[in-house]
């Protein structure tokens, strides 16, 4: 048998060799051969002074061991006067604040020994020695190195979550985790991730524990908001707005009474301080738009119009800021009129788009100054004045006059005048005018941009080119990248730089010119598909040296495609191809291209495929350590999703159980952005019920957490996208609190406040369709036709639910009044062939009126005879009127045009019948 001291002292000599501390390696021994129960502490601590060297070396090594019951001991000795008990001690300390425990493997010790405190701490919890890390935190009370600790915990939580959760299913030690968290959380959102762990692990949470032990150190109100977060949470209301209240937080306050729907106890409070504040001042102002606001939603009418009244009141405040408030909530709450009262003579322009977005369109020209009855004589002139404007005028900006225009455009674009539209832009394109003080920004990229938000995407790229050189700038690059499908600036400069090798005389305006068509989906004239398509996929799937990403364990080079050029060989046709190209970014490293060809292989039931590349990328995605980002982790999550899917459709019970386990876990992340991306992904993967309770978690935190608008519309948007079937209601409340929030934004399009309003408006409405409530389904109908008289998708989409749930009454007075709103507006813009068409499908939806109907249709085709949509509604038309042959003819006609529209075919079998 080995002499254990001999053994003690050849592992000591190799670590002291290898770098080791003597203690760290001794210790280390002794726990590979045997088990020592706990140790009297004090006799241990007189032991630290015995005269032989192995009393005091294994004294040592037992209160290293033993902190739960030797700490204060050890304290105590490192102040000792003898030097080698202090000093034995304060090496004790030493190790504890480093991390450093017993059963540390030597190769972490190594690390530890090497790094300052924090950096260390973070290797641990890398390594999965969470225990130590929480040792190492605790020990670091009271250091210079504590706040650094605990900031760099939280990154590393922020950005490898769901890893550290992987690693800690693994060891077991999610409860070290959770213990870790507790001791670094720093913000609401660690703490709503350490509150829902203990959930999910069913540990009870008393009320004074409801905060994790570092909020000792936090101000009050970051303690009173994470409290009425976690309490909201829980589902405990009215102890979250009373927290809230006395926190001295008002806008806290309002916020939780918001999300439980208290709008009487907001209403009377609101019209309290509305009565109490001085008229004209801005709080006077704000005061009665929330007193508007909560009083719609509780339903009390007579407060909702006196607030009306006093916002429209002459003596209500004319600042600005006050106005931007007030026809923002007009707006919002049904009174689009009488905000384009407050906001025209403010911005003229801003309220012609939020009258032409509300079926005002009469009115879009009037605010902007142009008459109906003189654009064919006079929008020469307007635009020769325009361009005088921005030529002649030290504007460090768009002119005042471009910019009228430009919102000109959209409105003749919306009313069916693409030929002026298309003059204007044209014109002010080809005119090559600059912006003063930085003469690279064109005013064309401006025209580019307003024409990305039209129906007339397709003239960007005709118009794109600078003509003072022929070339296409960086920023006009972005915004085609916007507009074509799969693709951004680096994509085009990819396919562009590829035709370029292929065909080295071609101008940039040919090269610029045929890779949008290529990334459109459409062959270039000057290509030829037997030869170009090979001859493209060598160039861009090349090898470059230049740089090199590492993939797994092997080190790969890097080529120029990426996964949109995948998308656009698909497009073309060129299946073959964007497979090969998909295996050679996924062989040079590119993670996300594995993590593609995984989705891939799992759709068309290659299940064990599938498997090794999700574990391949969950994989990288772990070795990465910190070196790895927010979206990388995200993927990781994703993965464990797409593993979950193939064990749970193979029917592998206790595998799908343990990764269900781990994705809820993964999606207590205090990371927000990763938590929102694997909802949304959920949601794609039609894991709806998942991607809900995801969502449903996050909210809170989003609403109570943050002021910002943009943070909680995104969350609430997707929330209400994906539940908006199945929780109509829910989904309109969130939406709703999204858009109410917004209104103090600067970051949303005017005619956001006319938009938003309506999908909440619909969602509510089918809510009460799905519970026959007829007096609500009035309510919100009526409000939808106040925001939009055109409200196509609800005469197209919703009346007939309506019919269903015996509402016929109400659901024929809505479509008479909105298709009567759409002759008029017909009669004034005959050229819009859109609203012909929209109209005439809402008629044949309802089979009502078809004769008016099929007037319209036709006017549509004659405008657009190439529109197989177009076409397909005059044949709906004809069939509900009884002219089936000649219908049957139309959709043959139009299935030529359009061989791969489903419609078209289900139309003739149904027509054929």
């Amino acid at each position: 048998m080995v002499n254990p001291l001999l053994f003690i002292r050849i592992i000591a000599a190799l670590s002291i060799a290898a770098g080791i501390n003597f203690f760290a390696a001794s210790i280390w021994a002794q726990n590979a051969t045997e088990e020592h129960p706990p140790r009297d502490v004090g006799g241990t601590l007189d032991r630290l002074s015995r005269q032989t060297y192995s009393d005091r070396h294994t004294a040592t090594i037992e209160m290293w061991k033993d902190r739960d019951h030797s700490r204060a001991a050890v304290q105590e000795a490192a102040r000792d006067s003898d030097p080698e008990v202090a000093g034995r001690a304060r090496w004790i300390l030493r190790q504890w604040r480093r991390g450093a425990m017993p059963d540390t493997p030597p190769e972490i010790s190594r690390l530890l020994q090497a790094g300052d405190q924090p950096a260390a701490i973070e290797r641990l919890i890398e390594a999965g020695q969470f225990s130590a890390a929480v040792v190492a935190v605790e020990e670091s009370a009271g250091t210079i190195d504590r706040e650094s600790i605990q900031r760099r915990i939280n990154a590393a939580l922020l950005r490898r979550f769901p890893i550290y959760v992987h690693t800690a299913m693994r060891s077991e030690s999610l409860g070290d985790l959770l213990d870790l968290i507790d001791l670094v959380a720093d913000s609401n959102e660690t703490a709503a991730c350490r509150f829902e762990l203990m959930r999910l692990l069913e540990m009870p949470i008393a009320d004074d524990k409801i905060l994790p032990k570092s909020a000792a150190s936090w101000s009050p109100l970051q303690r009173d908001t994470s409290t009425a977060i976690l309490l909201a949470k829980s589902g405990r209301f009215d102890e979250a707005i009373e927290v809230a209240r006395t926190s001295g937080n008002e806008q806290l306050w309002l916020n939780c009474l918001m999300m439980n729907s208290r709008w009487r106890t907001i209403a009377d409070d609101r019209h309290d301080l509305a009565k109490r504040s001085d008229v004209g001042s801005i709080e006077h102002c704000l005061h009665w738009c929330q007193t508007m606001m909560a009083a719609d939603r509780c339903g009390d009418t007579g407060l909702y119009n006196e607030a009306v009244k006093q916002l429209t009141a002459p003596e209500i405040c004319k600042l600005e800021v006050a106005s931007e408030y007030r026809w923002k909530y007009l707006a919002n709450h049904g009174q689009v009129d009488a905000a384009l009262d407050v906001l025209g003579p403010m911005n003229a322009d801003a309220a012609a788009s939020v009258a032409l977005d509300s079926s005002r369109t009469r009115r879009a020209f009037e605010v902007l100054g142009f008459p109906i009855d003189r654009i064919d004589s006079d929008y020469l002139i307007w635009i020769d004045e325009a361009v005088a404007a921005q030529r002649n005028g030290p504007h460090l900006d768009l002119a005042p006059q471009i910019q009228t225009l430009l919102v000109l455009m959209q409105c003749l674009l919306s009313t069916g005048r693409d030929d002026v539209a298309w003059t204007i832009a044209r014109r002010l394109c080809e005119s090559d005018l600059r912006i003063d003080g930085n003469r690279k920004i064109r005013v064309a990229e401006y025209v580019l941009s307003t024409l990305a938000m039209t129906k007339r995407a397709d003239w960007i790229t005709r118009l794109s080119i600078d003509p003072a050189d022929r070339s296409v700038t960086p920023d006009t690059l972005e915004i085609v990248g916007r507009v074509l499908p799969d693709a951004d600036a680096t994509t085009i400069d990819i396919v562009m730089d590829a035709l370029s090798k292929m065909n080295p005389g071609h101008s940039p305006e040919q090269l610029f010119l045929s890779a949008s068509r290529l990334i459109s989906g459409e062959i270039p004239s000057d290509f030829n598909p037997d030869v170009d398509f090979a001859r493209f996929f060598e160039v861009v799937t090349r090898p470059r040296a230049a740089r090199s990403v590492r993939a797994s364990d092997n080190q790969n080079v890097a080529i120029q495609a990426n996964l949109n050029i995948v998308s656009m060989l698909s497009r073309l046709g060129q299946t073959k191809l964007a497979a090969s190209c998909l295996s050679k970014l996924a062989q040079s490293g590119d993670t996300d291209a594995v993590f593609r060809m995984a989705e891939q292989s799992l759709d068309s039931g290659r299940a064990d495929t599938a498997s090794q590349l999700f574990e391949l990328v969950y994989r990288t995605i772990e070795l990465q350590g910190r070196f790895g980002g927010a979206d990388d982790v995200a993927l990781a999550g994703k993965s464990l999703i797409g593993l979950w899917t193939i064990s749970r459709r193979s029917g592998d019970r206790e595998r799908s159980d343990e990764l269900m386990r781990e994705i809820r876990f993964v999606l207590c992340t205090p990371s927000l952005q990763t938590r929102g991306e694997l909802a949304e992904y959920l949601a794609d993967r039609e894991e709806t019920a998942l991607s809900i309770e995801a969502y449903q978690s996050l909210l809170p935190i989003k609403a109570l957490s943050s002021n910002e608008a943009d943070d909680l519309y995104s969350v609430a948007r997707d929330y209400a996208l994906t539940a908006r079937d199945s929780a109509p209601a829910d989904a309109a409340h969130w939406f709703d609190l999204a858009v109410i929030r917004s209104v103090e934004s600067d970051d949303f399009r005017p005619s956001a406040f006319v938009t938003l309003p309506m999908y909440v408006g619909r969602w509510r409405l089918e809510d009460a369709i799905a519970k026959s409530d007829s007096i609500a389904a009035r309510r919100h109908t009526e409000r939808l036709l106040k925001l939009d008289p055109l409200d196509i998708d609800l005469a197209e989409r919703l009346l007939p639910k309506m019919r269903d749930a015996s509402m016929a009454d109400l659901a024929d007075q809505t479509f008479a009044s909105v298709f009567d709103e759409g002759l008029r507006y017909t009669e004034t813009f005959s050229l819009d062939a859109m609203v012909c068409n929209n109209l005439a499908w809402v008629a044949a939806m309802n089979a009502t009126r078809l004769d008016e109907a099929r007037r319209l249709s036709e006017s549509a085709v004659q405008l657009e005879p190439d529109s197989a949509i177009y076409r397909d509604t005059l044949a709906e038309i004809l069939f509900l009127s009884g002219d089936k042959p000649v219908a049957l003819k139309i959709e043959q006609d139009c299935l030529l045009d359009d061989p791969g529209q489903w419609h078209l075919h289900e139309q003739i079998k149904r027509f054929s019948k």
